[in-house]
Order: C-alpha cells, then sequence, then structure tokens
C-alpha cells in the first residue's frame, strides 16, 4: 500500500564484491521484528523528486529479475533530490489519528521532509504478531487535496509477519476519496485496490552509508479500481482501472531499504518497468534497535572468518532447530541492543559491513528457532 502515500532506499569494486559475496549467499528470513513498528524508530532515505511528473532510469541491471539464485543490487548511487525522515509514533498522538486508531491503528509512520518542520503524511496500521502490518488508511494531501484522509473499509496486509522467498499474499480493501476536477467541482471517489505481491529473487542489496545487507526482492502489482458518484442519483459508476508495480528490497534489522514504483496507467506495466520509474527511494540511515535484558538460548561453536573485508560465522547445527538468527552489538553493557543481521535455515553467514573502515568492533550471537514456520 505503500504507493498510495508514498511511503512504502570506488562503484567499480563495490559491485563486484558484492557479485562475489551473493554468489554463495543464503536466502534470509524478513520477520516483524525486522520492520519498523515500534514507536520511537525511524529512518532516513534519499528520493527523487516527484513534483515535476520526472522518471528516473531503472535499467534491468539495477532492476534485477526472478531468480533461484543469489543476485547483487547496487543502489549506493541514484537520485538524491529530496531526503525524507520516516517516524514512527503512537497514531493517537498525530493530528489526524482519531478516525484510524477507532478501526484499530496503533502506528503511524509519519512522513517529513529533511529541512521542513512539518510532516507531510500519514500512513496508519496495526502490527498483528500473526497476520503482520495490517493497513487501516492514510493521510496524504499529494494524492487527494480536497479530502486527504482515507480510512479503509477492511484493514489490508501490507506485509505477513513472516517473509521467506517465494512466498506470496494479496489483499483487498475499498477507500473513498474526492476527485477535484477543473470547472465541474469535485467529485465522490471509490476505490477499489488490491496488491498481490511475490518473493521473486534474494541476494544482497549495497546502500549508500548502510553498506552491504542481505534482502529479499518483492514484486508488487497495485490495481485501482475506480469508480465515480456523478451526483445525479445513479451512485458510483466504474470508471476504469489503474495500475502500479513496485519493487521492494526487503533487509533483516532494516525493513524495507529500497523502493522503485512505476508511474500509473491503464494496463500493467512490464515488469522491466520499461526502463523508467517514478520513484526511487534509498534508506542511508535507520535507528531500529532490538533491546533485551534476557538471554535467550544461543548456539555453540560460533566461529568468525574475515576475508577480503567480508565475515564467514558458521556454527554448529543443532538438532530440533529449523531457522538460526545472527545477531551482533557495538556494546556489551547493560541493556544490550542486539541488531539482527537475518535468519536462515543454514548453519552459515555472511556480514560484508564486519571490516567497514571505522566501523565499531563487532560482538555476535546465534539464536536458534524450533517449530515450524
Amino acid at each position: 500500500m505503500n504507493t498510495i502515500s508514498a511511503f512504502r532506499r570506488t562503484l567499480t569494486c563495490a559491485a563486484a564484491l558484492a557479485a562475489g559475496v551473493a554468489a554463495g549467499h543464503a536466502q534470509v528470513t524478513i520477520t516483524s521484528a525486522d520492520m519498523f513498528n515500534q514507536v520511537g524508530q525511524y529512518y532516513l532515505t534519499y528520493a527523487n523528486s516527484t513534483s515535476s511528473n520526472s522518471t528516473v532510469a531503472v535499467p534491468l541491471t539495477m532492476l534485477g529479475s526472478p531468480s533461484t539464485n543469489a543476485q547483487a543490487w547496487d543502489f549506493t548511487t541514484g537520485p538524491q533530490d529530496v531526503t525524507n525522515r520516516y517516524d514512527y509514533v503512537t497514531a493517537g498522538s498525530t493530528p489526524y489519528g482519531a478516525d484510524f486508531v477507532a478501526v484499530g491503528a496503533k502506528i503511524a509512520q509519519q512522513l517529513t521532509p529533511v529541512g521542513t518542520t512539518n510532516a507531510l503524511e500519514w500512513l496508519y496500521f496495526t502490527q498483528d504478531p500473526t497476520k503482520g502490518m495490517l493497513d487501516y488508511g492514510f493521510y496524504n494531501p499529494t494524492f487527494s487535496p480536497a479530502q486527504p484522509e482515507s480510512v479503509f473499509t477492511n484493514a489490508l496486509r501490507d506485509f505477513p509477519a513472516s517473509i521467506h522467498y517465494g512466498d506470496s499474499w494479496s489483499g483487498t480493501t475499498v477507500f473513498y476519496s474526492t476527485e477535484s476536477l477543473a470547472g465541474f467541482g469535485d467529485f465522490p471517489v471509490q476505490l477499489t485496490y488490491t496488491s498481490t505481491d511475490t518473493v521473486d529473487a534474494f541476494g544482497l542489496v549495497t546502500l549508500p552509508d548502510l553498506g552491504f545487507l542481505s534482502c529479499l526482492r518483492v514484486h508488487e502489482l497495485d490495481e485501482y479500481d475506480i469508480a465515480f458518484d456523478l451526483g445525479d442519483g445513479t451512485g458510483y459508476q466504474e470508471a476504469g482501472t489503474q495500475y502500479v508495480l513496485n519493487y521492494y528490497w526487503l533487509a533483516p534489522g532494516h525493513g524495507m531499504v529500497v523502493q522503485i514504483n512505476s508511474a500509473q496507467g491503464a494496463t500493467a506495466p512490464p515488469d522491466d518497468l520499461g526502463g523508467q520509474a517514478a520513484t526511487l527511494e534509498r534508506m542511508f540511515q535507520a535507528n531500529h534497535p532490538v533491546t533485551t535484558n534476557t538471554t535467550p538460548t544461543t548456539i555453540s561453536g560460533l566461529r568468525f572468518t574475515l576475508s577480503g573485508g567480508v565475515a564467514l560465522l558458521q556454527w554448529t547445527a543443532q538438532a530440533g532447530v529449523n531457522s538460526y538468527t545472527l545477531q551482533y552489538t557495538t556494546n556489551l553493557a547493560a541493556p544490550i541492543v542486539w541488531q539482527s543481521l537475518g535468519t536462515t535455515a543454514s548453519n552459515f553467514m555472511l556480514d560484508p559491513a564486519a571490516a567497514t573502515p571505522g566501523a565499531p568492533f563487532r560482538y555476535y550471537r546465534v539464536v536458534g528457532a524450533t517449530g515450524s514456520k
């Protein structure tokens, strides 16, 4: 649903290293703990300006393609016309939150362009422990200056609680807005929104300042069935369908780190977006701590090998454990803040940022999980 609220982040050497690492890279699992859904979390992105309806070149070498083999995506360069800050606040603390709280929203994602003091947009949601991220609507003057607030008739699952390579999900909701037509006035609009998502690729993504991260790529097709009420007593009349194609890159401990959105059109965009995108947004800074005062059962035999600036961490596989989460911290003083590097069914993982110049020393642990996915 990120398209509606505009949320939904030497180079040759970097690309070569990423490709080499990706060749033997294990698939990761993204969970709710990796996403941004807690009050106080925030992240910053670089994005292109959308004020002039300009587009961004996105060659196939940037997008990649569906594959059963690991890939490498380099987003260290890209448009920096706008810097956005996304803060996560209680839904009721926002100026327009009451209607969304009434239907179940607890958290609001708040967009504020850096250099300004006024937040522009809010996406309202709840993080359900079993269903995942449930969206309840948005407030966005860019979408409709005449009616910025739209509450969904039913909650829409944006991302499941656990996401793996090969997963698919979809959802449909209805919301209402107002369209201003020059010379004719304002008309109520009913939009039936359907999103269809597939995790079609995995590998490593390289980001400005954040370096290499394991990731999954999500292919999402959005469909908007539009109906107008012209005030003639016939109710809402169908006016056509618009489509938007989105790509999201999700990384452990960082959530959505890159998003690319196509322009909307009357037909579904091609998977390669025709080489052009309406939006390209890349994360370069994040505050996503996971704080704990307890010590969970860890896995033994953790071994560390550093080669070419990339750390290979291996551990002893344990009977009854079907997934392992590799975590690190830079400070062992209580309360310890552990950051997730990813979850895997294998007994190894790579940390490409372990030897980043000037980076603090990292302490690692592996936590095992039992039971079915």
